[in-house]
């Protein structure tokens, strides 16, 4: 994908200038945990940007529990399999040319 830079413009989630002195004077001092706010984005896109991150996190944690579960389930699939003797003859049917490299 290709993505171009652009400047946001009026209507790009950015707050007036005159707005954006009003948002710095009010700002207070920041508590533990709450995100660092740029001065002059609009609230909208911080509470989008929040509600992605928290949608992402919970995303993580699911993709990493069923990853879990998948390497448990291949563990002991492997543990079912019977071993096999590094130095048993391979089948008739077996053609090792078919795995080399073709110039």
């Amino acid at each position: 994908m290709k993505f171009d830079v652009v400047e946001p413009g009026e209507e790009q989630a950015m707050l007036p200038e005159s707005e954006q002195e009003a948002a710095a004077e009010h700002a207070g001092p920041r508590t533990a945990g709450e995100p660092e706010v740029r001065t002059g984005v609009h609230p909208r896109l911080v509470r989008a940007s929040e509600s992605m991150h928290r949608r992402v996190r919970a995303d993580l944690a699911a993709l990493e529990s069923s990853l879990n579960r998948l390497g448990q389930a291949i563990t002991a699939a492997q543990r079912a399999e019977p071993g096999q003797d590094a130095d048993a003859t391979p089948p008739r049917n077996f053609r090792a040319g078919a795995f080399s490299r073709r110039d």
